[in-house]
């Protein structure tokens, strides 16, 4: 609680207006208990006390839940236009947003179920740390129009990595006006992720590939013999030469066949050679 202040008057409900006024708050943020009701020689007695705005009990909510995380971080928490927004701030924020900001996400959620438990009302929330939000949003921002261009190359569907609905959103945004591809989500919970649609081309397959896959340019694709596969004509990997000139190896020149002297072991001493028998019987 902030403060509070006690008050008298002829009667309760004038005390009250009278704590409200020097308080400057409305009777919905104060919490009042009545001292006394008044009589006929006595006044009647209040206490009012200013309850905390959401924003403040969630800011509180954020410190403790670091905390008890070990996490060397402060939250400051502000609402604007119905909206709370939470930042994030001090010597562990990288470990405040986590990889691809899942401690992050893990945060807001737990906030959202705190405004739904100490609140009732559906105020959106934005969790931030360090500005991480924006760098997301130009990150998937490029990289959806550049997944756009390559879904169109290849003629087929380009399945992003799991996203939680922030992230998918930005993607469905940066291609919504675009005229080269489409979106759409697919899968459930956890594995709900974006598709990469090319739009007025044939399609080599209708089933997506995903992003990072090496292999996706030539999944679908024949070759001469008719078979799906990879090492056809226009697989561009860099081949390695076939060598024209003899190898060298610890000084002495490999030709690529086997000697006689290749089986045959140093003599100590000078006596006779001794062969390898490569698992077979000596002969004599």
């Amino acid at each position: 609680m902030n403060n509070f202040i006690e008050t008298e008057a002829a009667s309760v409900e004038l005390a009250i207006e009278k704590a409200l006024e020097e308080l400057g708050v409305t009777r919905d943020r104060a919490d009042v208990e009545v001292l006394g009701n008044g009589g006929l020689f006595e006044k009647a007695k209040v206490r009012v006390t200013v309850k905390d705005t959401l924003a403040e009990e969630l800011q509180q909510f954020f410190n403790n839940t670091m905390e008890r995380m070990g996490l060397k971080c402060r939250a400051k928490v502000e609402e604007k236009d119905d909206t709370l927004y939470a930042e994030i701030s001090g010597e562990d924020s990288s470990h405040a947003i986590g990889y691809r900001g899942e401690v992050l996400d893990a945060l807001q959620y737990l906030a959202v179920t705190f405004i739904n438990e100490h609140n009732g009302e559906n105020k959106k929330l934005v969790v931030d740390c360090e500005n991480y939000r924006e760098k997301r949003k130009e990150t998937l921002t490029a990289l959806a129009k550049r997944l756009a261009q390559k879904a169109v190359r290849l003629r087929r569907k380009i399945a992003l990595e799991p996203m939680n609905p922030f992230e998918r959103r930005i993607v469905h945004s940066a291609l919504a006006d675009s005229e080269i591809a489409k979106t759409q989500s697919e899968g459930e919970d956890l594995n709900r992720h974006v598709v990469i649609i090319p739009v007025g081309v044939e399609l080599k397959d209708n089933r997506p590939i995903k992003n990072g896959d090496s292999r996706g340019e030539h999944r679908g694709d024949r070759g001469r013999n008719g078979k799906r596969g990879y090492g056809h004509r226009d697989d561009r990997r860099e081949r390695r030469p076939r060598a024209e000139e003899p190898e060298v190896e610890d000084g002495n020149v490999y030709s690529g066949f086997f000697t006689e002297d290749d089986f045959v072991k140093p003599t100590p001493q000078g006596g006779p050679p001794k062969f390898k028998s490569f698992g077979h019987k000596k002969r004599f």
